[in-house]
């Protein structure tokens, strides 16, 4: 595992293949210049404070009410365009014991960052065990009301293969609505019944999906494959929904024998929360009170077919 302290990121992750062979399995970049000039993208990091959009960049619900800067058209998506978490550097600290490596990750985002109330302290914790299974923790507290909405963004491509594309993969998951959305992308409020087993070719997807069990922490919430090399990636969380893309909107841009982008050449699997919205009042506020701590725990199991 490789990893980078602008925007608590994952650089490159190596997985044997069903002969043994490693292969970088998420789409990285090969320094943090990298990263800043093409931060809409997201490659590989935490997303926050609120991952997904808010609409007309204003956040009502909790007992808030806000407006934020908006960095997609009139609305705000992943916490913001300037200071939000995949922009920032991460303070870093480096555990190594028989079993495992944790890369951690620490920052402070102060009151009024990227207009979000209160003094939030994040950490961001990767856990790569020897037996395959990388373990992604997300904490936070606060010190007076705010939303948060965390998330790792890692794109997915289990060929090891750079610049080839995702649509040679089979994706399963535990989802029983998928959250319409309209214009910008928004949610309309209507929830529609969806198939487990979701397509990987074009058009693709940038969708949000509501998991059918509470608990996915025992369970796989989703499974990635690629029959060709036979790596597996399944999925267990404690968010109630599923963000999946496609990557259709990255650019065509080859750096080195690594780090290589194509439009559809990964697919995000982006445990979360849904957002606070009058048109979804049926979901529970994501706000987060002085006193509580915000935990999400996302485990990746590799193995083979």
């Amino acid at each position: 595992m490789v990893v980078s302290t602008f925007g608590a990121r994952i650089v490159e992750l190596w997985v044997p293949d069903k002969a043994g062979v490693l292969g970088n399995v998420v789409l990285g970049l090969p320094s943090p210049e990298h990263y800043g000039d093409r931060a809409n993208l997201y490659l590989g990091c935490t997303v926050g404070r609120v991952a997904g959009r808010i609409p007309q960049a204003h956040f009502a619900g909790g007992g808030l009410s806000f407006s934020l800067e908006p960095n997609e058209g009139p609305n705000q998506l992943h916490g913001g365009g300037t200071r939000s978490f995949d922009r920032l550097e991460w303070e870093l600290i480096t555990f190594e014991s028989d079993e495992s490596v944790v890369a951690e990750f620490h920052y402070v985002s102060p009151a009024g960052e990227e207009e979000y109330p209160g003094e939030l302290t994040v950490v961001s914790r990767y856990e790569l065990f020897a037996q395959g299974v990388l373990t992604c923790t997300l904490t936070a507290e606060t010190t007076s009301a705010c939303p948060v909405n965390l998330t790792t963004h890692s794109y997915w491509n289990l060929s090891g293969n750079a610049g080839s594309t995702i649509h040679d993969h089979e994706l399963t998951a535990d989802v029983a609505w998928h959250v319409e959305t309209g214009e910008g992308q928004l949610p309309t409020g209507e929830l529609t019944p969806t198939p487990h087993q979701l397509s990987l070719a074009t058009p693709g997807w940038d969708d949000t999906f509501v998991l059918a069990e509470k608990d996915h922490t025992t369970t796989a919430a989703a499974t990635l494959s690629h029959p060709p090399s036979g790596r597996k990636l399944e999925l267990f969380t404690t968010e109630p929904a599923l963000q999946v893309y496609t990557a259709g909107y990255l650019p065509e841009e080859a750096f080195d024998d690594v780090h290589v982008l194509t439009a559809f050449g990964g697919v995000c699997l982006e445990p979360q929360r849904i957002n606070d919205n009058a048109l979804l009042p049926q979901f529970p506020s994501i706000v987060v009170e002085p006193g509580e701590t915000y935990t999400h725990v996302t485990t990746h199991v590799f193995s083979c077919l």
